[in-house]
């Protein structure tokens, strides 16, 4: 049996941003597009920086509140920019990389995307909703065969 690899379940139009955007663009975006990871690329070569997530703005808004009293949603973030609050040293896979390997390392790190680099560069991003996507998939599968298919 043939070992399935990252790339076959992998989004591969991932929507990202770079490290002169301001949180306020990016929330606009996760927002926009319903997701709760950005992968930060470098505007100059386009390599992979690192990650932006929904917890890195929520905490950045509460830090705003906590030190002026108040935040102006229309207007949070603005002047504060995603190189001042991503992460970097993000784990990433290769598209070769294994599902069950991908998998374990959902399992293991409770984190909820993996970025897909191809030589320093992005080219897709598996998440924990693909695993539970191809988990239902396999299940209806395995559901609708017959018995003398098994």
């Amino acid at each position: 049996m043939r070992q399935q690899t990252v790339a076959e379940i992998m989004t591969q139009e991932v929507i990202s941003c770079v490290e002169s955007d301001s949180l306020k663009l990016v929330n606009g975006l996760m927002t926009q597009h319903n997701i709760r990871h950005l992968p930060v690329i470098d505007s100059k070569d386009a390599r992979f920086l690192g990650l932006l997530s929904q917890k890195h703005v929520l905490r950045e808004a509460f830090y705003l509140a906590k030190s002026s009293g108040q935040v102006d949603l229309s207007t949070f973030g603005s002047r504060v920019r995603v190189a001042e609050v991503y992460s970097s040293g993000i784990v990433t896979a290769s598209p070769d990389t294994s599902l069950e390997e991908a998998g374990r390392f959902f399992l293991n790190s409770k984190h909820g995307c993996l970025p897909v680099l191809d030589n320093g560069k992005l080219v897709g991003m598996v998440t924990s909703v693909d695993f539970v996507r191809l988990c239902v998939d396999l299940l209806h599968e395995r559901s609708t065969q017959t018995p003398a298919d098994s």
